[in-house]
């Protein structure tokens, strides 16, 4: 009888691809699906704590150590060496599942592109995550959470050159490989493309760890997978969502979206559903 762990391990027999099949995986017991999918981010969430928890030992002791003038520097910048410790655990809770997310992606049925349908792609990821934030603002949804506000200071209060590259770079490739290169891969496999959608979009919110952040990573996720499921390339995500992170974090560090009037903000997010229902139109055409 087959243990439930070599369920896991590659079938060099099948085809020669050494993959077990949409078909077997189905037909697995609840609790071995659980563990093929969220194992993965067991080993990203304890191999990123545990870097995160060293790279503060080490900052620490910098500062024990260190002369006045690096603790002052330390002080001064205490928002952007917080961003790129977290950057560093990000970026090492990833090469810990890299392997697994490339067998997956590698796995998936691979489409070349034109440049245009990435130009449509990166217009949507604009409208949509801009007109999502307008909304939230104007409503009030953005200041229902305590510890949203905590986040967003610390976001916002790295330096504007660091924040473009772990909002823009950073972030969309380490997030993009555990929730749409390992989960959502995996979830298709095990349940279909509707259910896979949903529930990967859910994780990816939830993982943000606030009310606001939750919500707003649950939507846009929905748009990143459903351009993944359209182009059949990985590149499609990992563009989605640096284009969002990139848009929200230099029209809110320059205050852009809060000093926008009432009138203003309710045509700017008009025009915006607009060219987001011509993007998604398009998309869907491909």
């Amino acid at each position: 009888m087959q243990s439930w762990t070599s369920m896991f391990k590659p079938d060099r027999a099948a085809g020669g691809t050494g993959r077990k099949t949409g078909k077997e995986i189905k037909s697995w017991s609840s609790f071995q699906k659980t563990a093929y999918l969220l194992l993965p981010l067991l080993i990203y969430f304890v191999a990123h704590d545990a870097a995160q928890f060293l790279l503060w030992a080490v900052m620490e002791l910098i500062l024990s150590s260190g002369s006045q003038s690096i603790r002052a520097f330390c002080s001064s910048y205490a928002d952007t060496l917080q961003g790129a410790v977290n950057g560093l655990a990000i970026l090492i809770g990833a090469a810990f599942v890299y392997r697994t997310a490339r067998n997956e992606i590698k796995a998936q049925v691979y489409e070349k592109r034109t440049v245009t349908a990435y130009c449509f792609l990166a217009a949507l990821a604009f409208c949509a995550s801009v007109g999502i934030n307008i909304l939230f603002a104007r409503t009030g949804f953005s200041e229902r959470s305590q510890t949203y506000d905590r986040v967003h200071e610390m976001q916002y209060g790295v330096e504007f050159a660091a924040g473009l590259i772990l909002y823009g770079i950073i972030s969309p490739l380490a997030e993009e490989t555990i929730f749409r290169g390992i989960l959502y891969n995996r979830m298709k496999q095990c349940f279909n493309y509707p259910i896979a959608l949903l529930l990967s979009s859910l994780f990816f919110g939830l993982y943000h760890g606030n009310l606001v952040q939750a919500l707003y990573g649950t939507l846009l996720g929905l748009f990143i997978a459903y351009t993944y499921e359209k182009y059949h390339n990985f590149a499609a995500p990992v563009l989605f969502h640096a284009v969002a992170n990139i848009s929200i974090f230099t029209l809110t560090y320059y205050n852009w979206l809060k000093d926008m009037s009432w009138e203003v903000s309710i045509w700017v997010m008009l025009a915006l559903l607009a060219v987001a229902g011509i993007s998604l139109w398009r998309i869907k055409k491909e």
